[in-house]
């Protein structure tokens, strides 16, 4: 019974008709101001001009971009799967694709990739993996994904620190915070797993604060939140002290995820005949451009990682406009657009399997 409430709360969550119309209004009028900056600086941008640069590509390098999209989707779910059925609940493939489906599309429409995790949640809970096992999933999986950004940017730094200093001053400074956001949360986990009493009573002090300047009420409801949050918290550091393998598979499969995203702007980049610049440059810049759009609780990044985008490669794509919109077209909007339609027709299905299993 108390399973069956907490997948309700989660189907009104992820799955809210209202909420999801206000978040995707949002995130079409972004995606709008976005497109209306890059054309305005760029007169001779064109639809026409877009199409043309699109069908020059080489068609190797432009399947070649596709199919890192498909990698980026299938690779959270794999990190996603291996981890559950190493905790004993082992699904099918096309299942954990929808688990990653749906955590990438509800990323992209809510602030703080907020819905993300919750959508892969309803689902998993669906496929009756227990809510206990999939909040350890899921968090250990935002684990490793903290932990792949992380490394990707030492990355950068270590092999083309140069190339940090092509970007204007904005761009630096979400760069910056970028770094800063990912390394506070690295520091965050690592207590939580090595040091959780040092969370625990800092967390219980600003609760404790909060209530009595009366900015917090349900003191004692936000505590046992709390209690709860670092009960699973102790099972996933107990996870990966007794199963160090585990969390090194589901990283290296969650480092894989970001190189394939990163690797669609290389693509695009040799797939337009240019050759200026080596894989590694290419990677690299792409890299900080990463980095930095993870520095604002935007939905999507959207404006934020196209911003970065044109100011890195400005002197490096010989079309930067055309090479970003492309670029940022197949990793991100063609992928959110995918990722929505295989989660929305998923749902579709299982509500009309419920409602015939009713009526049967």
């Amino acid at each position: 019974m108390e399973q069956n409430k907490k997948i309700e709360k989660e189907d009104q969550g992820a799955f809210s008709i209202k909420k999801q119309i206000i978040y995707i209004i949002v995130f079409v009028a972004l995606i709008a101001l976005t497109f209306y900056a890059i054309v305005s600086q760029n007169e001779n941008l064109t639809l026409e001009g877009f199409l043309n640069y699109t069908f020059s590509l080489k068609i190797g390098w432009l399947i070649a971009a596709v199919m890192c999209v498909f990698m980026f989707i299938l690779l959270e779910g794999l990190s996603i799967r291996y981890i559950a059925a190493k905790l004993g609940y082992k699904r099918g493939y096309y299942q954990s694709f929808i688990y990653s489906a749906a955590d990438i599309y509800f990323s992209a429409i809510t602030p703080s990739a907020s819905g993300g995790q919750p959508a892969s949640a309803f689902f998993m809970v669906k496929d009756k993996i227990p809510m206990s096992v999939t909040t350890i999933t899921l968090i250990l999986n935002v684990m490793q994904y903290t932990a792949s950004l992380s490394v990707i940017a030492a990355a950068c730094f270590i092999l083309r620190p140069e190339y940090f200093f092509i970007f204007d001053s904005w761009s630096k400074l979400l760069i910056i915070l970028g770094i800063v956001f990912q390394l506070l949360l690295t520091v965050f986990f690592a207590l939580l797993i090595f040091f959780p009493n040092i969370i625990k009573k800092s967390c219980e002090g600003v609760i404790n604060l909060l209530f009595r300047i009366h900015l917090l009420r349900k003191r004692r409801r936000k505590l046992n939140k709390l209690y709860q949050m670092m009960d699973e918290y102790q099972e996933c550091a107990k996870i990966i002290k007794e199963s160090p393998a585990m969390i090194g598979v589901a990283f290296l499969l969650n480092l894989l995820q970001r190189v394939s995203v990163v690797a669609v702007t290389y693509c695009v980049y040799m797939g337009s005949g240019q050759t200026g610049h080596s894989f590694i440059d290419i990677m690299t810049v792409q890299g900080y451009v990463l980095i930095g759009s993870n520095s604002l609780p935007v939905p999507g990044a959207v404006g934020i990682a196209d911003y970065l985008f044109f100011d890195g490669f400005r002197n490096i794509f010989a079309d930067p406009a055309n090479g970003e919109i492309l670029s940022r077209g197949l990793s991100f909007y063609v992928c959110i657009i995918v990722c929505g339609g295989l989660t929305l027709a998923h749902h579709a299905r299982f509500i009309i399997k419920s409602k015939r299993k009713k009526g049967a």
